[in-house]
């Protein structure tokens, strides 16, 4: 950034560069002019000196006639060293005894152009030829200049000198005294100005320059007003607005002094995550009027569980910190902490509206859980979330078990960017066989990790992290486009059609960018779409059920299939497969597993007969032996997986398996 002690000095540095341009041009101009007054002057010698030889000469032999003559034009010019008169190569008359032979390079006094001072420096002799006659034969002699270019280097020095000596130091001279008064009445009052706005401690003294003290007078002002309600500030500063307690910045103080007291002590203590369960729906549903009041409540309860020496704050949201010291034993902390669990399960009526909550809590112990602030926080974090992953409004305490789960998950997600860059990922088929004919219909697609250490990981352990990471989109991205090369594949070289199926995350399909993506996709590959189809699971139909249902209906729109996978596990609904664009309904291997049982006959002879009268295709998965394969050919069922026909294999042993069994 430009400060005004650097502008004043480039705007200096400009003005001088400005002042020394225009001098330097009249200074370079003068210098030209006084070199073609001397060159003219050089080439006027040479001229008379050659009309007199020409009109005077009576014979090559009185040459030394006119010797008198040149020593005389010698001495009186100082600039001139020698003179030499020469036919072709002989010199027949010279001023200076030394000179014996022609020189090589002359200059021609007709070609003197730019730059004389230059040229006239440069070329040592000056040189005209004339033609006499003898005997009226004509013969052509030369007059060679010598100039005196010691005497020519100090002429023009002496120029430069009284150049340097009546403009340059003058104009520094200037220059540094209009900087100093620039300094010292603009420059100097500035920068204690910003020292005053930046450090606030010592007042600048009344300042020359009318504008700069009004400045400086209502900076003073202000800062003093700035100053009183900076201190009624804080106390409010660090308090939550909304409920009164002590927000972060205070939670970090006070904790970083029972931190200290702690280890000298040698003591424990309990820090305590709590998140209200659900809380996002109070204000979607009821809205955040509703939710602050709720919160203040919250915030109430928690306050009157505690005791005057433990800490409670409002984290943030709907997320509450409680540190609780000076207990007997753990049990006399499961109390403490099971009363706000269960005041705060009780209703509330808030603005006339009875409300249930619950909360969820992780619980860190220090020292031995963590000896920093931050090292408390995120692993009663951790055990937080943990809490809810086992059914909300309950306490659930840190361990070094849970710790390495989070850090085996981190060093999965690592590994994981790591073989989406070195392409560790392999796809395998798993056939879609004909129940009657036996014959190959259609294939999944599933992706197969294979390690350079650890050999084939399953998808199971790293598809869960990919979705909690972010990575299951690019991950799922690579194994749609690698299912449509490879049934491009299969088509150009074996003539084989077959439609693939992709399971597709519902995180993936939850993606902006989703459609987008496979459109641009199926368009750059030439696919055929009909020849794709897209496995979702009823969670995808469960989440955002507007903007998914639009979504099934564009994918369907452009001639792709769309498949239920694993139909009966979840929340299983005839809505959805009146209401979603289903083509084809696949029953989880669990029931297939329960066929002899006369429920699971029953449940699975009822979903073969719904989806048909439906117009939706039925493939079950997980048939592992001809009993069950007999089974679905007795309901009907039209299409299965399973290892009885194949496990997932690599694609090379797929076109094998194609070949033998569609013969």
């Amino acid at each position: 950034m430009l400060t005004i002690n650097r502008f004043l000095a480039f705007l200096f540095l400009f003005i001088v560069a400005g002042l020394y341009s225009s001098f330097a041009f009249y200074y370079l101009n003068e210098q030209e002019t006084k070199a073609q007054i001397i060159t003219d002057e050089f080439h006027r010698i040479l001229g008379e000196a050659s009309y007199q030889i020409a009109t005077e000469l009576e014979g090559i032999d009185s040459i030394n006639n006119f010797k008198s003559r040149f020593n005389r034009q010698v001495a009186q010019n100082n600039l001139i060293d020698a003179m030499i008169i020469t036919k072709e190569h002989e010199v027949l008359l010279s001023t200076n005894p030394s000179i014996k032979r022609v020189p090589h390079n002359a200059h021609v006094h007709s070609n003197m152009d730019e730059k004389k001072v230059t040229q006239l420096l440069a070329h040592e002799v000056h040189q005209i030829t004339f033609q006499v006659y003898e005997q009226n034969n004509p013969i052509y002699l030369s007059i060679y200049l010598y100039p005196n270019h010691y005497e020519l280097k100090g002429y023009f020095s002496q120029t430069t000198n009284t150049y340097i000596l009546y403009t340059f130091f003058p104009t520094i001279l200037i220059a540094a005294l209009l900087y100093w008064v620039f300094r010292s009445r603009l420059i100097r009052p500035l920068e204690s100005l910003r020292k005053f706005a930046y450090y606030h401690d010592i007042v600048p003294q009344a300042l020359k320059i009318k504008e700069l003290e009004a400045i400086r007078s209502s900076m003073v002002q202000t800062f003093q007003r700035l100053e009183e309600e900076t201190k009624a500030l804080y106390s409010s500063s660090r308090k939550d607005a909304l409920s009164g307690l002590p927000n972060r910045y205070q939670l970090n103080e006070r904790l970083t002094w029972l931190i200290a007291e702690s280890s000298r002590a040698d003591a424990e203590f309990a820090f305590l995550f709590v998140d209200i369960d659900n809380f996002k729906n109070i204000n979607d549903s009821l809205g955040h009027d509703v939710g602050d009041e709720l919160l203040i409540n919250v915030s109430e309860i928690m306050q009157s569980e505690v005791r005057g020496y433990d800490i409670i704050a409002r984290f943030g949201g709907d997320e509450f910190v409680m540190v609780i010291n000076k207990y007997q034993s753990h049990l006399e902390l499961n109390h403490i902490i099971d009363r706000v669990l269960v005041k705060l399960s009780k209703t509330q009526l808030v603005r006339q509206q009875p409300i249930n909550v619950t909360a969820s809590i992780g619980v860190a112990f220090y020292p031995k859980d963590g000896d920093t602030t931050q090292t408390l926080l995120k692993n009663a974090d951790i055990a937080m979330y943990e809490a809810k992953k086992r059914g909300k409004n309950q306490v659930h305490y840190f361990t070094e078990q849970l710790n390495q789960k989070i850090i085996s998950e981190i060093a999965m997600e690592q590994e994981l960017k790591r073989a989406l860059a070195n392409h560790e990922f392999e796809m395998y088929y798993q056939p879609k066989t004909c129940v009657k004919t036996g014959k190959v219909m259609g294939v999944e697609s599933l992706i197969r990790w294979i390690h350079p250490k650890k050999g084939i990981i399953s998808p199971k352990e790293f598809i869960p992290i990919a979705e909690q990471t972010g990575l299951i989109i690019p991950l799922g991205n690579w194994i749609l486009q690698q299912a449509m090369q490879d049934q491009l594949e299969w088509q150009k070289q074996y003539g084989i059609t077959l439609p693939v199926s992709v399971n597709v995350s519902a995180i993936q399909f939850g993606h902006d960018k989703f459609f987008s993506e496979l459109h641009d996709l199926i368009y750059r590959l030439n696919f055929e779409p009909r020849h794709l189809d897209i496995e979702v699971t009823e969670s995808v139909l469960m989440g955002d059920t507007e903007k998914h249902l639009t979504l099934l209906k564009k994918i369907r729109g452009i001639g792709i299939s769309i498949s239920l996978d694993d139909f009966g596990t979840g929340y299983s609904s005839l809505a959805y497969l009146k209401t979603f664009p289903i083509n084809t309904l696949k029953i989880d291997k669990s029931f297939l597993d329960d066929y002899r049982s006369n429920s699971g006959s029953v449940f699975i002879d009822t979903m073969v007969r719904m989806a048909e009268n439906l117009n939706i295709s039925v493939v079950a998965e997980g048939v592992e032996s001809q009993e069950q394969l007999d089974y679905l050919s007795s309901i009907q069922c039209q299409c299965y997986q399973g290892y009885y026909c194949s496990k997932p294999i690599p694609k090379k042993e797929f076109i094998q398996l194609v070949h033998k069994l569609n013969v």
